[in-house]
């Protein structure tokens, strides 16, 4: 499969440079321009390496691996809190919302998968801890690095992935509390939060009334008022730009979560049912993110797809455990990543990427996919 080909082609590619630097390059949050530290691309890339190490026993990805531990070790005991410091812009937190904060757990929790780290487990559960799950509004709120709570993290999809990288340590600790809460996010919380349009798209934001929603959602009824001229610039006034482009990743970590909860009520449900038709329909995700056009006419395409969360690195992981198998739609995926974003100078996704750094490290989601065929 050309994916773990590239996947092991951009791990070989940068390991020297890793190793002598003792961490993975930071990038800057894809198209949303935020500067991260080292750590969100360290946690991908520890999966990456992890799971060579795995495949082939060889002694380099263990020592790489080893090192990125550490440095995740390191930067988690830097802070007041326990959090880890993801982003160095103060426009928002330094955490990358919660989402930051799973993605080290992530990382962390597929190293002990492998090498059984008891540090790695260990610091893992003090990330999780950090952020205080609200059992009223059955959602988390962001812990910051100096230990203020700064709210509800807005984005449904930074909930979803924050309790998805974290449900692994319930089985690892014996921690029933975790099950407990994650549980109550996915029956009580998806009963308000998980929401969909009526082809199934997957909206955004959670379904709170606070002073932040407020504004979140006065800001989308501006983009619905002016979607009769999104053509003009559909990023700024297409109200459903985004929620296109993240729809597969979203899934993804739904589906991480009903590996563990699969008999909870919500995986049965009408609604999950036509979000995972919805993300089955790849033409259709292809179309609404403009690629045809791009590969036809040239037009842009929607910079959160391809560019950032690519469907030939997600989907497949999302098909196979749904019973869709077609290993040659995984590869036409592949074909349009190419088509889009290979520079044959580079020999990397480098073309239409706005994150180069990022967008590499991101190629470890089809770990999970690679895992599970």
């Amino acid at each position: 499969m050309r994916q773990e080909e590239y996947l092991k082609y951009i791990a070989d590619k940068n390991l020297d440079v890793f190793l002598r630097q003792g961490y993975a390059t930071a990038g800057h949050n894809g198209p949303h321009g935020h500067p991260d530290t080292p750590a969100r691309n360290t946690a991908h890339y520890l999966v990456i390496y992890s799971y060579l190490y795995k495949k082939t026993g060889a002694d380099k990805y263990k020592k790489i691996c080893d090192v990125f531990a550490s440095y995740l070790y390191d930067i988690q005991a830097q802070s007041k809190s326990g959090a880890v410091k993801c982003m160095e812009t103060d426009r928002f937190d330094h955490l990358n919302g919660l989402i930051g904060q799973g993605w080290i757990i992530e990382g962390l929790l597929y190293y002990y998968d492998v090498f059984k780290a008891e540090k790695a487990l260990s610091v893992a559960m003090t990330i999780y801890k950090t952020q205080k799950y609200d059992r009223t509004l059955h959602l988390w709120h962001r812990t910051e690095l100096d230990g203020s709570d700064i709210g509800i993290d807005p984005t449904y999809n930074h909930q979803v992935w924050f309790a998805a990288c974290s449900s692994r340590l319930a089985e690892y600790c014996g921690d029933s509390t975790i099950d407990d809460t994650i549980k109550d996010f996915l029956t009580a919380g998806a009963k308000r939060d998980f929401r969909t349009y009526r082809d199934g798209l997957l909206k955004h934001y959670v379904d709170i009334s606070n002073k932040m929603m407020r504004k979140i959602k006065l800001k989308s009824l501006i983009k619905v008022c002016l979607t009769p001229v999104r053509f003009v610039s559909p990023k700024k006034f297409d109200s459903k730009y985004m929620e296109y482009a993240y729809h597969i990743f979203d899934l993804y970590g739904f589906e991480i979560l009903k590996e563990r909860y699969g008999e909870l009520p919500l995986f049965s449900s009408e609604k999950y049912k036509s979000a995972v038709e919805y993300a089955c329909d790849i033409k259709n995700v292809n179309k609404t993110c403009g690629v045809y056009r791009a590969l036809e006419k040239g037009d842009m395409f929607n910079i959160f797809s391809y560019s950032y969360n690519s469907p030939a690195f997600e989907f497949p992981y999302i098909a196979t455990k749904n019973g869709y198998k077609d290993s040659e739609v995984f590869n036409e995926l592949y074909d349009i990543q190419v088509k889009l974003m290979f520079d044959k100078y580079t020999g990397m996704f480098s073309r239409n990427n706005p994150d180069i750094e990022t967008w590499n490290a991101r190629c470890y989601e089809i770990v999970r996919y690679l895992d599970v065929r």
